[in-house]
This record gives structure tokens, C-alpha cells and sequence, in this order.
């Protein structure tokens, strides 16, 4: 099994190419950290980035867990991966779910990590400014590499083209 991870900061078109992704049929999770989001918001819980950013990690991590055990294809496209949780964390200073550390190195066969478009809008999930946005980028960039991956960069092009590049380079 080949576990491929598209990763970036928020809205560089993650969601957009998994979906081109599994339309042609490629077995794919989603992003866990969004899922948790909109469960926990129904709930009116504290486990959200906003209120108690280790607690709401540790939850996507065991999600993220969860999700990617369930794919048994050969080979996966991952929207995120436990790594992004590492990069969050460390850039709000926020110790780090263990499992991250555990089970992070060694987990995922190429990353891709998608250069930010030049349009970057909020949603009701992706709250942060853009030069936060920008921050998570080289945080999440910056865990990868902490635990040894080289993310390969994905240029800006539209979403087609993106998935013929990563296609190309798996």
C-alpha cells in the first residue's frame, strides 16, 4: 500500500484535488481536522483549534488513525496527514500529541505539498488571515521535514494539471 499525502496550509486546494482524485477513482481520506470541526461545532464542544488546540489534535490524530486504517487500496491519497497536527502545534506552542511522534515517521510514502494559490478565502472551518495561513504553510512544511520526509513542491496550475503533476510523481 502507497500512502500519498497532499498537505499545504489552509486553502491551497487540498479538498479540491482529493476529490478530482477519487473521481477517477483512487481510494482517498478526507481531512480529518475539518470532520472533527463541523462534529465538534454541532456539539458546541471546546475540543476546537480555537479553544483548546492540543486537545482538538489529539482528537484528529486518533481520527486520522482511524480513517486510514479503514483503506486497504494500493495506493491512497491522504487530504492532510498526522504530520500537519506536529506543524500546528508547534507553531502555536502547544505540546505535540504523542501519537504524532510515535507514529509519524517513516508512515507515508511521498508527500506533496501544494504551493499556496494567490487567492486565499475563509470558509466556516478555515478561519485564519492569510499571513496566518502563510505561517501554517512553512509549519507544516517544516514537520514534515522534522521527521524526515522531503515534500516534493506541487506548482500552482489548475486542478487538473495539479493532479497530472502529482500523478506523474508518485
Amino acid at each position: 500500500m502507497q500512502k500519498h499525502v497532499l498537505t499545504g496550509g489552509p486553502g491551497i486546494g487540498k479538498t479540491t484535488l482529493i476529490e478530482l482524485l477519487a473521481a477517477r477513482d483512487f481510494e482517498i481520506v478526507p481531512e480529518a481536522a475539518r470532520m472533527v470541526i463541523e462534529e465538534e461545532k454541532a456539539k458546541n464542544s471546546d475540543v476546537l483549534p480555537w479553544k483548546d488546540l492540543g486537545l482538538f489534535q489529539t482528537r484528529v490524530a486518533e481520527l486520522q488513525l482511524e480513517l486510514e486504517e479503514k483503506n486497504k487500496g494500493e495506493i491512497i491519497f491522504l487530504d492532510r496527514s498526522l504530520i500537519d497536527g506536529y506543524g500546528y502545534c508547534v507553531l502555536e506552542k502547544v505540546p505535540p500529541p504523542t501519537i504524532i511522534e510515535q507514529l509519524g515517521r517513516n508512515r507515508y510514502d511521498k508527500i506533496f505539498l501544494l504551493d499556496p494559490l494567490p487567492n486565499y478565502e475563509n470558509d466556516h472551518s478555515r478561519l485564519e488571515e492569510k499571513t496566518k495561513a502563510e505561517a501554517i504553510h512553512q509549519a507544516i512544511n517544516q514537520a514534515y521535514l522534522d521527521f524526515g520526509y522531503h515534500p516534493l513542491k506541487v506548482p500552482i496550475l489548475p486542478p487538473a494539471e495539479r493532479v497530472e503533476f502529482i500523478l506523474k510523481n508518485i
